[in-house]
């Protein structure tokens, strides 16, 4: 069976003002010099066609509470799902037992009226018919298996996110706002002869299912598909370091991983970044522009409040080569004198926020992607990336190339799998010698000291003057 029981997310808040007013005020007469209490409700679905049929129906509802206080630049949290007031204040004195008591008094807190900032949702989850949902992800497992007898296996399945919260904290923050997501995904298997290939598409917004109107339903899964059919016919590659042009879009990964995480306060205000103490110095080509914006409308990594309360903005990180702008929370503000960014962020209320990324992109430019293949005699162009890993603190990373061609004096040649491309993020960023017009954007997960949250990440098509790729020797 398809169909649900339909559940209706609870909005009947169980904290009032004065549990609120009496936590914060239990942290401050302890000598905290902030403190702050997170409320969460929300629920997440899963609807999955796989080989032609219904694998299941995931549901997920959670509820909890988390404080936060700090003492001295030190930072203590706690969190729990059991909402009895006997049982918060436990956990909540628990806490304190382990931050030294001082003499600084704050003055108790009253807070005032909530303040609510509600996302505008035109199709809401539960109003959207699973009869519906069933008959688009099976149509589309129809179309994609309809391309050719190689597709071993598709999967198609929708996700829904739907979460309401309340902040309150010693700086007379009191406020109420929510978050959507809704992301449809298909991956594709192919196989011939034993040899397997594999690609995906995605497509996901903060939106309810109105999000399906900016999609062409008549082409979603068709390019995964041929993807994984194409590399069937892969060969092997070598490696070694030569020009690479990078696709748009999930490419950006590379500026994500590699440059993003490097400037987020976490490890900045610490030291410990790579690009600590570069305000306003050069670290990249002047063909590189990096913004990170949580305010584009509907945007998978969008949020009208960052999870500390703050209006969230856009950021410009490094514009034309020059370093302007950390991505800074509340805390994190304090420590390195500079305001905050609107960049705290968590998956959770089993976290406490921290400065993270929302949509973050490499803006466009005015080159063009055959004048970049003219320009190469031999290299690498890398169409799809997927995920990676990078050291903030020295800047390696490493990330795998779901789908490359081998360049030959200005031409695509065979394609190549097994790729991976490696480097230090300082250096890459210096490399950057082209970027086209073509800004694409994708949807994501990161995973951070705060937990998995949906980010965005984008970038036009770009040429590389060198990097290190790591290839099969076979």
């Amino acid at each position: 069976m398809f169909n649900i029981i339909r559940d209706i997310l609870d909005v009947v808040i169980l904290m009032n003002k004065k549990l609120y007013e009496d936590i914060i005020n239990l942290c401050i007469s302890h000598g905290c010099d902030f403190a702050e209490v997170y409320y969460e409700k929300g629920k997440r679905t899963k609807y999955t066609v796989l080989d032609k049929i219904l694998d299941g129906v995931n549901y997920k509802r959670t509820e909890g509470i988390g404080i936060r206080a700090s003492s001295n630049n030190n930072v203590y949290y706690t969190s729990t799902n059991t909402l009895t007031e006997e049982n918060i204040f436990r956990v909540v004195k628990k806490m304190l037992d382990s931050i030294p008591m001082t003499k600084q008094k704050l003055s108790k807190i009253k807070l005032g009226k909530m303040e609510e900032k509600r996302t505008p949702i035109k199709i809401k989850h539960e109003d959207f018919p699973a009869k519906k949902k069933k008959e688009i992800l099976k149509a589309i497992d129809k179309k994609v298996r309809s391309i050719s007898s190689l597709i071993s296996q598709v999967t198609v399945f929708f996700i829904e996110e739907y979460k309401e919260y309340e902040i309150a904290n010693s700086k007379n923050k009191f406020i109420k706002s929510d978050e959507i997501q809704t992301r449809l995904f298909c991956l594709v298997n192919a196989e011939r002869n034993e040899k397997k290939g594999e690609s995906y598409c995605s497509f996901g917004a903060s939106k309810g299912y109105e999000f399906l109107d900016d999609l062409d339903m008549e082409t979603f899964g068709i390019e995964p598909a041929q993807a994984a059919i194409r590399k069937l016919d892969s060969v092997s590659f070598q490696g070694g370091e030569i020009p690479v042009i990078l696709g748009p879009g999930f490419a950006a990964v590379i500026f994500h991983e590699a440059c993003g995480h490097a400037l987020e306060a976490t490890t900045v205000s610490d030291g410990v970044s790579i690009f600590s103490n570069c305000l306003n110095q050069t670290i990249a080509s002047d063909k590189v522009t990096l913004i990170d914006d949580g305010t584009i409308p509907g945007e998978w990594g969008s949020t009208i409040i960052d999870s500390e309360g703050n209006k969230t903005q856009k950021n410009i990180l490094i514009e034309k080569g020059v370093l302007k702008k950390y991505l800074i929370d509340d805390l994190n503000a304090i420590k390195m004198k500079l305001p905050s960014t609107g960049s705290g962020r968590r998956e959770s209320y089993k976290f406490p926020p921290t400065s993270r990324m929302n949509n973050t992109y490499l803006a466009a430019g005015t080159d063009k992607f055959e004048d970049m293949l003219k320009s190469i005699e031999y290299g690498l162009y890398c169409k799809k990336m997927y995920g990676g890993s990078v050291y903030p603190q020295t800047g390696e990373f490493n990330f795998t190339v779901g789908e490359a061609y081998i360049i030959e004096k200005g031409q695509l040649k065979d394609i190549v799998t097994g790729i991976t491309l490696i480097g230090k993020g300082q250096e890459i960023l210096k490399e950057v010698e082209m970027v086209s017009d073509d800004l694409y954007l994708e949807t994501g997960y990161c995973i951070g000291n705060s937990g998995a949250i949906p980010v965005t990440i984008g970038e036009p098509t770009i040429k590389v003057r060198k990097i290190l790729v790591g290839g099969t020797d076979k």
